[in-house]
């Protein structure tokens, strides 16, 4: 069975794959599961797929359900691909879970169609971007005037990711600013006014994902450190940029292991979160 997951929202994208992932292990007490990434910045594209043939070409044993979640896919020969994905178009035992930024090429038009699910995430707009922005903030408990959701709505357009973490920085915030209209307490109802006061919007809200790209993709140095000192200059908290890199489900498994090793260090009061991120952008 394929899945796939498709558009430029990485955010939106990226919770719908975790969720299917997590169903997975859910329902699926047997499920042997793993990831495939095969950025091209890596150069082991190649060996990637192999990997992935040989964990598709192993023998199931007592009726085991295998997933295999792929990343960066469109860098394959796309002949090879798709002679390898139809192969598993209506297989039950074994899913295949896509996940990609751009649309596919036309050699590969049939994950589109012929997937058992194919689900593009364009990003928001008018007012299914400003209802997006209203049910994210009623899960922080933020009451939002219509002004400040409008605010919030131009500002972070195209940037859901930065939207969130505005969201999440508001929800931090225990100051209560006024009751609402009805006088209850404890919900903040938020205007303009009262963002503005909470942050600077003359610059462009920066995205804690250019940082961990950065890292990943393993950009210029540069880059990588001007990626992390924006997020410093915001006074972005480094605990919660580590905990959004650690809780990513498609890493490669020695950063995995080595952001374990990093918050043990950090919890063992070797290091704090700050000097780990200058550490990996130095890497």
């Amino acid at each position: 069975m394929l899945i796939f997951l498709y558009g430029p929202d990485s955010y939106r994208r990226q919770k719908k794959l975790n969720k299917i992932i997590e169903e997975y292990k859910r329902k699926y007490s047997n499920l042997s599961y793993n990831y495939f990434d095969f950025d091209p910045l890596t150069g082991v594209g190649q060996e990637e797929f192999l990997r992935l043939k040989e964990f598709s070409s192993q023998l199931l044993i007592f009726d085991i359900k295998k997933l295999a979640i792929l990343k960066n896919i469109f860098v394959i020969d796309p002949k090879k691909l798709k002679e390898f994905l139809n192969s598993y178009l209506n297989a039950e035992d074994f899913t295949i879970l896509i996940s990609e930024e751009n649309s596919p090429p036309p050699e590969l038009n049939f994950l589109t169609k012929k997937a058992f699910l194919a689900e593009k995430f364009e990003y928001l707009e008018g007012d299914k971007w400003r209802f997006f922005i209203q049910k994210e903030a009623q899960k922080r408990n933020i009451a939002l005037t219509p002004k400040a959701l409008n605010f919030l709505a131009k500002v972070f357009q195209n940037d859901t990711w930065g939207l969130i973490s505005e969201l999440d920085k508001i929800g931090l915030i225990k100051i209560q600013i006024n009751a609402d209209s009805n006088g209850n307490k404890g919900r903040y109802l938020i205007d303009v006014f009262d963002l503005k006061k909470f942050c600077d919007y003359r610059y462009e809200s920066p995205n804690i994902f250019e940082y961990i790209n950065a890292v990943l993709r393993n950009w210029p140095l540069s880059q990588r450190i001007v990626a992390l000192e924006k997020l410093f200059i915001a006074q972005e908290e480094p605990i919660k940029i580590f905990n959004i890199f650690a809780s990513l489900k498609i890493l490669p498994t020695k950063l995995i292991q080595k952001l374990a090793h990093y918050d043990v260090m950090v919890k063992s009061g070797k290091l704090d979160y700050e000097e780990v991120l200058l550490d990996l952008a130095l890497q």
